[in-house]
């Protein structure tokens, strides 16, 4: 067999065709130069104006993709007669979307990634390759059109469960959003795909919102399918864009009926309300606002901790700057002028410090400092009284809550939290010699507590 210096010498002596013969012989065989063998034989192939094989064409191409010399890659499959790019049209696809991924060109991967889609839907084939749902998870993760088009497949192997969660973060997608803007036209694109299904089951309730969304009330019957969405949807985010959508319809006093049911769902959460809903807020805040905390909820964190140090991530949080204050004036007299008990307070002021709402938690927690019934209920509000002041910087009152709280601390692990808060505070005011001392002691009591030993070899 011929090396491979041989074969190059061969070629530099213009034997193209001897070069040739020589190659596809040995590559019959198994061979540790394979790839130089392909590489030297389309070379010999291209002199003779002759095209190498559609199979060793593509392997060709395989061995130069993972060279990462893509414009070889390119070329190699550009070559390819059209019928054989059609027939090795997922091969191809990998190879062009890996290239594009290599270098860096975004808008390339998007348009193969959805060329690819639209092709194995025509082919009725709902078959999703890793290759294809890594890149598109990595870089366009909330995209719509594609989403949409994954959705289709979803539903061509009359997959609902997929297909459900599909549909719920695409209605997501389009409502909890500052603009409006599109949110018809993408809602109808929605039922419209999920027309195509032949089994829709439970879907044909998400295509009834889609539909009623963008055309409104039609007919007697659209009143039926609202009825359905109010029992069907027990997630609290699909509850809330059914109450968005009587109160678009107008049908106000159905919202004001349905809204209570809402407040008892189990993951019922005012500021998701804020963020995205604000204008539903009345059907919450009224008279009876005492409701709003009376929620055991997951956003308001639950107050059943065995010590204060489920409140320790909070504290170390970094400053916010806070300019507007208008919008927290609303939460200043729902606290004012309704009773809530010491844990619900708690709750709350946890809830406004996610919401990077720190002034209106310090007034929770206070309030809930003020009613304590025990130490424990004392040290919770605060530990999130201190939270709220370092956000606020205000870290001369924080140190103050600190020291009160230590005198009140009775367990070690809610020592240990005070002292490294306090130690918090005394580096931010840039006191560090007795910020120093503070995590010292810290260490002598618990060498491992959290990272304290860090925080003290900066020092």
């Amino acid at each position: 067999m011929e090396s491979i210096s041989q074969l190059r010498q061969m070629m530099a002596d213009q034997k193209f065709y001897e070069v040739q013969r020589l190659i596809e012989v040995q590559l019959t065989l198994q061979s540790a130069d394979r790839f130089e063998l392909l590489k030297i034989y389309s070379q010999s192939l291209n002199v003779q104006h002759k095209s190498i094989s559609v199979q060793l064409g593509l392997e060709l191409a395989e061995y130069e993709s993972k060279a990462k010399n893509h414009e070889i890659v390119l070329k190699l499959l550009h070559e390819l007669p059209f019928k054989d790019q059609q027939k090795n049209f997922n091969k191809i696809k990998q190879l062009v979307v890996k290239a594009a991924e290599d270098q860096g060109q975004v808008d390339e991967i998007y348009l193969q990634l959805s060329d690819f889609l639209i092709k194995n839907f025509e082919k009725r084939n709902p078959y999703i390759p890793t290759w294809i749902s890594h890149p598109i998870e990595k870089y366009f993760k909330l995209d719509f059109n594609l989403k949409l088009k994954e959705l289709a497949l979803a539903l061509l192997v009359n997959d609902l469960v997929q297909a459900e969660s599909l549909v719920q973060n695409l209605i997501y997608s389009c409502m909890e959003k500052s603009s409006p803007k599109g949110t018809s036209s993408k809602l109808l694109a929605i039922g419209e795909v999920m027309q195509s299904g032949s089994q829709k089951g439970t879907l044909e309730i998400y295509q009834n919102f889609c539909y009623i969304s963008y055309h409104g009330i039609t007919g007697p019957s659209d009143y039926k399918r609202l009825v359905e969405m109010v029992i069907y949807f027990e997630d609290y985010r699909l509850q809330v864009l059914v109450l968005d959508l009587l109160h678009r319809l107008g049908l106000e006093d159905e919202a004001r009926l349905f809204a209570p049911a809402i407040k008892k769902n189990p993951k019922y959460n005012f500021v998701y309300l804020d963020k995205y809903f604000s204008h539903l807020k009345s059907y919450f805040i009224q008279q009876d606002a005492a409701l709003v905390a009376e929620q055991q909820t997951e956003p308001f964190i639950h107050a059943e901790i065995a010590d204060i140090n489920n409140y320790d991530e909070e504290v170390m949080s970094p400053p916010l700057d806070i300019e507007n204050f208008d919008d927290e004036l609303s939460y200043f007299q729902i606290l004012k002028y309704q009773n809530y008990t010491t844990d619900q307070l708690c709750d709350l002021a946890v809830s406004f410090l996610q919401s990077e709402m720190p002034r209106v938690a310090l007034k929770a927690s206070d309030l809930a400092i003020k009613q304590s019934a025990d130490d424990y209920s004392f040290l919770k509000g605060s530990y999130l009284k201190l939270t709220a002041l370092l956000q606020v910087k205000d870290y001369r009152a924080a140190l103050d809550t600190c020291l009160v709280a230590l005198a009140k601390a009775s367990t070690q692990n809610d020592m240990l939290s005070f002292m490294y808060g306090q130690a918090e505070v005394l580096i931010r005011l840039n006191d560090l010699a007795a910020a120093k001392k503070v995590l010292l002691r810290i260490l002598s009591i618990d060498s491992q507590y959290r990272m304290a030993k860090e925080r003290l070899e900066k020092l």
